[in-house]
């Protein structure tokens, strides 16, 4: 992963309290975030995982596990052209912070489940 990826991850990381672990392997991505339960004030927030993983022969399919520890199931979506995991991590931090402000916004935050 670039330079500028990772200082892209480590801000997000601040400015929105959502824990992001990348692993590159040679034929997947995963991208595991750690994302608060709720936006109630105090010392501590629960955090909830979720797992998005891809890989360069992917053709932007993009696996998403919303709770991995606790369910397998999982939903598939296209994001498009990635050429490599920096591509994969901006894709995905945008996703992510999508799917932290959708219950705000009135919406589900989950689509159909398969597994």
């Amino acid at each position: 992963m670039k330079e500028q990826t990772q200082a892209l991850v480590k801000k997000f990381e601040q400015d929105y309290e959502i824990y992001i672990s990348a692993t590159d392997a040679l034929t997947y991505w995963i991208i595991h975030a750690r994302v608060p339960k709720s936006h109630e004030e105090g010392l501590h927030h629960l955090h909830l995982g979720k797992k998005y993983v891809s890989g360069p022969n992917q053709e932007g399919n993009v696996l998403i596990i919303s709770d991995p520890e606790r369910s397998d199931a999982y939903t598939v979506e296209s994001w498009g052209t990635m050429e490599s995991i920096d591509d994969f991590v901006k894709k995905a931090l945008a996703r992510i912070l999508s799917d932290r402000n959708a219950p705000d916004a009135g919406q589900e935050c989950c689509a159909d489940s398969n597994g």
